[in-house]
Parts: structure tokens; sequence; C-alpha cells
């Protein structure tokens, strides 16, 4: 099956007999997991009636639409938790401070996007065997024109990020609220 740029495939194997059911799902479908698989094919195989499957998602990567979208809606999630780990990326650097910059978003967003920037600083100061200095320096730089927004993001911040973090701030601590 080949796959175009904007559908994605969902894969269900039945644990019991090994049937194997597809899907072919829309890009922001993919990226947010908004199908549920169960009510497309049901919840037991057609072969074995069995209850248990394995599923594979194809997923796309993220890219600035995708983001905008996820940032926009406060009902969607890139992953169930922990999304601000997914976020501190070199490769989503920019399209992150695009979206700071440039477009409204809820509250709880701006702050995942502020704290995906202070894990990036976090990753490349405390126990890296290969630190990426350049990196670093470029968030640092960024926080520091964005104190309104981390100071905003203030209590989402892990203190042990803040411990490390903050200090090499231009601002420093006093962002604490």
């Amino acid at each position: 099956m080949t796959q175009s740029n904007d559908t994605y495939k969902i894969e269900r194997t039945c644990s019991n007999c090994g049937h194997n059911d597809e899907i072919v799902v829309s890009k922001t479908d993919a990226a947010f997991e908004l199908v549920d698989i169960d009510k497309v094919l049901g919840n037991a195989c057609q072969i074995c009636s069995s209850s248990s499957f394995t599923t594979t998602y194809q997923r796309p990567d993220l890219d600035y639409e995708l983001l905008k979208e996820w940032a926009t809606s406060p009902d969607l999630s890139l992953m169930p938790q922990d999304e601000e780990l997914l976020l501190a990326d070199e490769k989503y650097v920019d399209m992150i401070l695009q979206v700071l910059d440039t477009i409204s978003i809820p509250e709880h967003k701006r702050d995942l996007l502020i704290d995906a920037l202070c894990i990036i600083v976090y990753d490349n100061t405390i126990d890296n065997l290969q630190p990426n200095d350049i990196l670093k320096s470029r968030v640092i730089n960024e926080l520091n024109k964005r104190q309104d927004k981390l100071k905003l993001a203030d209590n989402w911040i892990m203190d042990y990020i803040k411990k490390v973090v903050y200090p090499q701030l231009a601002f420093g601590r006093q962002n604490a609220v």
C-alpha cells in the first residue's frame, strides 16, 4: 500500500490468530490519535473473536501546521503525557518560537512550549556527554527575549529544571512567582 502525504495507516493485529486489519486516516487523525479504532473495526477479531490486539500507528512528522493545530486547540494532545519532552528537540525550536510569537494559544499550551525550551537548556547542561552548547546558548537567548512568557509559565516548570536553567538566564531566579 502506498502512502500519500495526507494519509497514514493504523494496523491492528490479533494477538490470538494473527489476523491483521488496517485503516487509513488523515494526517491530523494520525498525529493526535483521533480515531477510535474499536469503533471503526469493532472490539473483537473478525476471525477468532479475540479482543486482544497489538496496534501500530504510522505517524506523521510534527510540522508547523500540526504544531499550530495542537497549540490552538486545548483538546488536542501529541501524546498522553510529557508532551514537553517530545517537543524538547532542536528540530522544533524554530516552530515553537514562531507559535509563541505569532499565535494566540491557551495558557496551558504556552506553558508546555516554554517548558520544552527550558528542558532543552537543562538537557544540554546536566549529565550530557555531548552537550550542544550552540543550541543551549540560542535557547537561553530566546528565553531571555520571552521573560514575560517564562514568568507566566513558572508554576508549570519543575523546580529541578528551574534550579539548573534559571541561573543561566539574564534575569536569573527572579522569575519565581
